[in-house]
């Protein structure tokens, strides 16, 4: 009897004991939706939490609207304008065949891919590249967005700074352009939009922010003014637009750190107010005085060697006979010391100055020779053409 007893207590226990757990496992649930409908009534945004606090409940939300995204306006507002640049080689291969038979050799056409973009300059519409891009190239052309083909030819290229100018021949009048920005105005940390063709892969776009500004060392060359990206670039990439939230023009992408020859996140771009320089060089032909191409970067050691009077500045080789700088009464031996009254770092600095000014405007140098330093105004010309 007592054994049954006990065996009717047990019994009684397990079934409190489960009782207990259906009626919380109940509760739970209809809490559970309960929450969820209050959750579900609030406005259509999402919530990320911020870091963690102190206070109980505390909580930074971040307002999410994807219909008008930053990023999708700006690839709108400037994809139209975004192009594929294909510059083709013409090969000629020989086999012994063609020897024996006395035929002629093979000719094939080698294509190369870029990008590239449409902007507009005192009234015309041009396309902006890298010169290594369309290097070599026996044919060029360049595909738009929309679909369409345009033959090209290069109205100007400069190696050095890997800026190119292209005309495009019986171009439509209302060709799509984009808008030149501000690179001075950008910040590290800042988002950016990369557009353009890797790999052929047209319209690709890819997103980072500035991971630096200003002197990289870039290939074998020496250290150069960037802004460098960890927006993915890589073959094809070359030429195309860095843009801001804003969809204007920061950057042209020119090249990658990367053993891999792909994207390791470490990019870097040409700085939109470095092209625009060159740019109006290129479509314009000036400012030129005439001698920044015949340059020798002084130092102590030069000095000592060819015995001059200083070890700063820059050494004119030559002096462009009937140049603006010519004209001016600069010879080879010269010592440029200033430009504008500015002393400068580097040859590449010293042409910047340069650059910097339009045909017409008079620029001042500051130079040396023999014992004797003195400044004259050289008012900056054309390049005489056929010169390059």
């Amino acid at each position: 009897m007592e054994e049954t007893q006990k065996r009717g207590r047990n019994i009684g226990v397990v079934t409190v004991a489960l009782l207990a757990l259906i009626w919380g496992a109940a509760g739970g649930v209809v809490g559970g939706y309960w929450i969820a409908g209050r959750q579900r009534a609030q406005p259509a945004s999402i919530g990320v939490p911020g870091p963690v606090s102190l206070q109980p409940g505390a909580q930074t939300t971040v307002q999410v609207v994807t219909s008008n995204d930053a990023i999708v306006q700006a690839v709108q507002r400037a994809g139209p304008a975004v192009a594929k640049v294909v510059a083709t080689t013409i090969r000629e291969r020989y086999s012994p065949f063609d020897l024996f038979f006395g035929r002629g050799p093979a000719v094939q056409e080698v294509p190369s891919l870029g990008s590239g973009f449409i902007f507009q300059t005192e009234g015309r519409k041009l396309v902006l590249t890298n010169t290594h891009v369309i290097q070599g190239a026996d044919k060029l052309k360049v595909k738009l967005a929309d679909g369409g083909e345009l033959e090209a030819k290069v109205l100007g290229a400069d190696p050095e700074t890997d800026i190119t100018v292209l005309e495009l021949l019986d171009a439509p009048g209302d060709l799509p352009t984009v808008e030149l920005g501000d690179s001075d105005d950008c910040q590290v940390g800042e988002w950016v939009i990369a557009m353009g063709n890797p790999f052929g892969y047209e319209q690709t776009v890819t997103v980072g922010v500035v991971s630096a500004k200003g002197l990289r060392k870039v290939g074998e060359g020496e250290a150069r003014d960037v802004i460098q990206t960890d927006a993915a670039i890589n073959s094809g990439n070359s030429g195309g637009p860095l843009l801001d939230l804003a969809g204007n023009v920061i950057g042209i992408n020119f090249a990658i750190f990367s053993p891999t020859r792909t994207s390791l996140g470490i990019g870097f771009a040409i700085p939109i107010n470095q092209a625009k320089e060159m740019m109006y060089f290129l479509v314009n032909g000036g400012p030129w005085l005439g001698f920044e191409q015949f340059l020798t970067h002084n130092s102590p050691g030069f000095a000592r060697y060819f015995d001059l009077p200083t070890a700063e500045g820059a050494v004119i080789r030559h002096t462009v006979p009937q140049s603006p700088a010519w004209e001016a009464g600069l010879r080879a031996g010269d010592i440029i010391l200033a430009i504008d009254g500015q002393p400068f770092e580097s040859i590449p600095k010293l042409r910047k100055a340069i650059l910097a000014h339009r045909i017409g405007d008079e620029v001042q140098i500051t130079f040396q020779r023999g014992e004797e330093s003195e400044e004259i105004g050289v008012t900056a010309g054309r390049v005489p053409e056929g010169y390059y």
